[in-house]
């Protein structure tokens, strides 16, 4: 199967486990059942992760390795800070600055790849700002201001872009 009909089926399964152990799931701590199930879905969510990132190396490394090398760097890097959030909330904080970096080469390589609309590029480095700034207010003022979210929403149109259109064919 090449490697982004298997983008197309990871990253939506991914995207769904994710928005509910992380916005849903904690919630619903008097629910001790469904908080657990939220607390194995971020587990299952750092897993999605690590593919993710190898197969979006494996996708863009022939535009350029080095570049693409990063990906799974900053992928991988944020998933123990990530894990460490299910006992340790703050922790979460720390894994939006490697949810921000790993957006940038990506970003970089939609650009180049010719694969993708370049808009979508500029969208992610839109979203990494948006980590960054979740990051930064989290630990300057004690809190996520509701308006930084909007930021991130490029890498949801991503995605949905994966996932719905997939990628140009580049012939060599």
């Amino acid at each position: 199967m090449k490697t982004i009909n298997k983008l197309r089926i990871l990253y939506p399964v991914w995207t769904v486990i994710s928005m509910f152990s992380l916005l849903y799931a904690p919630t619903l701590a008097s629910e001790s059942t469904l908080f657990k199930v939220g607390q194995l879905g971020q587990i299952v969510v750092q897993v999605f992760q690590i593919v993710v990132a190898l197969l979006l190396y494996k996708l863009f490394m022939e535009t350029d390795k080095e570049q693409a090398s990063l990906i799974p760097i900053f992928g991988i890097l944020g998933v123990p800070l990530s894990l460490m959030a299910i006992i340790m909330p703050e922790a979460m904080h720390l894994a939006e600055v490697f949810w921000g970096l790993w957006l940038i080469p990506i970003g970089a390589l939609i650009i180049k790849s010719g694969m993708f609309p370049k808009w979508i590029g500029y969208l992610l480095y839109i979203g990494s700002l948006g980590y960054f700034g979740a990051a930064i207010s989290y630990f300057l003022i004690g809190y996520v201001p509701s308006f930084v979210d909007y930021f991130t929403m490029g890498e949801l149109v991503w995605v949905l872009w994966i996932t719905f259109v997939g990628a140009k064919e580049i012939r060599s």
